[in-house]
């Protein structure tokens, strides 16, 4: 697949859903062989000895690796194919209403088993993830504001294994109570980082498979009863005229030689290294 003979991915039952529920799966996003490839691909950064670097998060048996204090995109050329993945930003596009997209994010979650707090299925408050900046007082509400994103499963991610959870049609009941309260709906609840009277559902996925949200789906991180560790890895898209500049053009050198020619054609515009 090319930039400019991408074929539409999402079916109408699946753009239907994403607008009703603010969510899709996108089945089959990678290969099982490619999955495991970069499952292994990150496990590779926990130190053998467990002993895990000061600026890593690790919580009820979640770790978030970090690249270094304060950043957490793992955008090295290992990696960087998962962020130039064709078939995901031929989906993004169907979404973003545009074929003129910015990648953000190259996070990483590992998820152990984890046997305590046995009373609730989450382990992180419900919250979203707006690509709206908490300096604005509303959202818009526009097409160029929306940003789409989400984790590939690199494991398979059966019932209770630490799966991403959401709030069907939550991403409608944020817009709905935003508007509602009239200026400052950005600010509701802690800038929307704490989202306690929603109900969630997790979802579920075999390793290569693709959860797609709205940028206002409340969700969060689950507990891991299994013992599969789970792994993800998180990539968001928007538009390269993205309303509050997320899709602004990188700092002239940001990526090295290795890491430009690990993007492709297709990843070099993506990272906004070459013009659309």
């Amino acid at each position: 697949m090319t930039i400019t003979d991408a074929r539409p991915v999402l079916s109408t039952s699946d753009l239907e859903q994403f607008d009703e529920l603010g969510y899709v799966v996108v089945k089959g996003a990678l290969s099982r062989a490619e999955a495991e490839h970069y499952r292994q691909q990150i496990l590779s950064l926990v130190p053998p000895t467990l002993e895990l670097p000061a600026t890593w998060g690790s919580h009820d048996g979640r770790i978030k690796p970090m690249y270094s204090a304060g950043n957490h995109t793992f955008d090295t050329p290992d990696l960087i194919p998962l962020m130039a993945n064709p078939t995901l930003y031929a989906a993004a596009s169907q979404l973003l209403g545009s074929p003129k997209l910015r990648v953000l994010d190259g996070s990483i979650g590992i998820t152990l088993r984890n046997d305590a707090h046995r009373d609730t299925a989450l382990s992180q408050t419900l919250h979203i993830d707006a690509s709206v900046p908490n300096t604005a007082d509303d959202f818009t509400f526009e097409p160029a504001e929306l940003q789409v994103g989400g984790c590939y499963y690199l494991t398979d991610v059966e019932p209770g294994g630490g799966g991403i959870h959401v709030v069907p049609g939550g991403h409608r009941r944020v817009a709905e109570e935003a508007k509602a309260h009239g200026p400052g709906g950005r600010h509701l609840r802690e800038n929307w980082k704490r989202i306690e009277d929603m109900e969630s559902i997790e979802i579920t996925g075999e390793a290569g498979d693709f959860a797609l949200l709205h940028h206002l789906m409340p969700h969060g991180a689950s507990h891991n009863r299994n013992p599969t560790t789970r792994v993800a890895y998180f990539v968001r898209w928007v538009r390269e005229d993205q309303t509050w500049g997320a899709g602004a053009k990188p700092a002239p050198g940001a990526y090295n030689t290795h890491q430009t020619e690990a993007m492709g054609e297709l990843g070099r515009k993506l990272f906004g290294v070459d013009d659309w």
